[in-house]
């Protein structure tokens, strides 16, 4: 994948967390982003997998990415 900040080529890794994968607008204390509005749920959370979600860094911008229209993001969903 092409950093769409400055075009160099990114690494492709993972972020991993013990915990539902999310983001929101603002922090929140606890519980699932699925009953908030506007939250989209990267990695739900399992109790032997964790959560994983497939992510590109660029090391010039340092930078993250996840494209999260594939569907395949989410390790949780992988076979």
């Amino acid at each position: 994948m092409k950093c769409p900040y400055c075009g160099k080529e990114m690494e492709q890794g993972v972020i991993q967390s013990p915990y539902e994968i999310s983001w929101d607008k603002k922090k929140h204390l606890f519980g699932s982003a699925h009953g908030r509005k506007e939250s989209i749920v990267l990695s739900e959370s399992t109790m032997i997998k964790g959560c994983a979600v497939i992510a590109y860094l660029c090391r010039e911008c340092k930078k993250i990415v996840i494209d999260y229209t594939d569907e395949k993001c989410d390790y949780n969903t992988q076979n």
